[in-house]
């Protein structure tokens, strides 16, 4: 799939129509590569003698490859977005307990004076949200400069992290509510199903985690005098900078949050366990006196008390019951059971 766009007399970005490699004219500012077949790339490279990486190499992550500008001038950049799908886990009650998984695509771009080339292998919110703010154009921005471009696309990144962490921390509020209020001691398929949500969570925290380091390295990168070869940009890039840096700071929070839970439902966990075990355990100490009496009046003898006529048997089993019962009574007051 191939999207490309062109600036409007008032800077706003504007979808342009493609339907060949002679559509791709000189005046477009930023052309967009979705999953692209290989036509669609010979029509991108063809009209403007630029070679295109292809999907499978953009997993190389050494730096060198990753950030570089080569000897015409050309920008590379490969970085990394996070992919937020659902899947639902539908019950009985209802969908509140779906769990969210999260992947990371590594997208390239290609940065020149007169165009950006972006290359992905599927759709992005972010590029999804930044195509509707470059079309009403919020902040009055140029997009004739492609650069403005590259800045807007690594914004929505970042926003779009921001809304996964804002998520992930409600999420954490409302796992905190029911954890802390011991709602599910009583359930451990419940306690199970709670530590593989934080798992989630853990997991998809850690990979945000991964997308910001990575933005900050892009970022580093940009702001170096010889990247983008103007200070115009400067501002721009240090703001970003610090929102990066403020959210692998409320990232590594959620983390650890999200680690007092784990170790507090894996405690819940262990006392239920251990709880189970321990009746287990009691049952027996309640049965083994009346056990030794039943035994005991059970050899084959005619010396014991009470081993004769009905009254003996009467007595004898009033001595068992009371064996049962006290053990149970005693338990029963030091709360074993």
């Amino acid at each position: 799939m191939l999207e490309a766009f062109y600036a409007t007399e008032r800077g706003s970005l504007e979808d342009a129509t493609i339907n060949g490699g002679f559509d791709l004219h000189p005046e477009l500012v930023w052309i967009d590569l979705i999953a692209p077949s290989q036509e669609e790339q010979q029509w991108v490279m063809d009209a403007y003698r630029q070679d295109l990486p292809t999907l499978k190499s953009l997993e190389d992550i050494s730096s060198s490859a990753r950030f570089y500008r080569d000897d015409d001038g050309v920008l590379h950049i490969s970085t990394y977005f996070l992919t937020k799908n659902k899947n639902y886990q539908v019950d009985d009650e209802s969908e509140e307990n779906s769990s969210i998984l999260a992947t990371v695509q590594t997208v390239a771009f290609i940065l020149n004076r007169d165009r950006l080339l972006t290359l992905r292998g599927e759709k992005l919110v972010a590029f999804r949200a930044f195509r509707a703010r470059a079309r009403r154009n919020d902040y009055e921005i140029d997009y004739k400069d492609p650069t403005w471009v590259l800045l807007g696309l690594l914004e929505a990144k970042l926003d779009e992290l921001a809304d996964i962490l804002e998520d992930i921390h409600k999420d954490l509020e409302k796992y905190s509510t029911e954890v802390l209020n011991n709602r599910h001691r009583e359930m451990i398929l419940d306690l199970d199903d709670m530590i593989t949500r934080l798992a989630q969570l853990e997991d998809m925290l850690g990979k945000a985690q991964l997308c910001l380091i990575d933005l900050r390295r892009v970022l580093t990168f940009l702001a170096r005098p010889r990247a983008l070869g103007s200070h115009i940009y400067d501002a721009d890039i240090r703001e970003l900078s610090e929102d990066v840096r403020s959210l692998v700071e409320h990232d590594a929070f959620l983390f650890q949050k999200v680690r007092f839970l784990l170790d507090t439902t894996s405690g819940f966990i262990n006392t239920e366990q251990n709880d189970t075990i321990r009746r287990f355990s009691i049952l027996p100490s309640m049965l083994a006196p009346p056990m030794l009496v039943a035994s005991v009046y059970g050899m084959n003898t005619d010396v014991l008390p009470f081993a004769k006529g009905t009254t003996s048997f009467i007595i004898v089993s009033i001595i068992l019951i009371g064996f049962f019962i006290g053990p149970l009574i005693y338990f029963r007051w030091k709360k074993w059971i």
